[in-house]
């Protein structure tokens, strides 16, 4: 997979499980990518291919949009 640049949400998401900010396109990837690898979803990978969308700078707030989602699924 492509690496995520770090680009920031404008709200970060608070994870109710941790209670841990995640501000950035790069973060949030890592943590789906890491869920992924004991709990793959289809909603996971389009998540995924969301957060690496934002690589050029766009769409971020909507890969937010979309990690704040699959994180709520997830019980994060």
């Amino acid at each position: 997979m492509t690496a995520v640049t770090d680009y920031a949400f404008d709200n970060p998401v608070r994870l109710r499980e941790t209670g841990r900010l995640i501000r950035t396109a790069a973060q949030a990837a890592d943590i789906v990518r890491s869920c992924m690898r004991t709990r793959f979803s289809m909603q996971g990978l389009a998540t995924v291919l969301m957060l690496e969308r934002a690589l050029a700078g766009d769409e971020v707030e909507e890969a937010r949009v979309a990690f704040f989602a699959w994180a709520t699924q997830e019980g994060l």
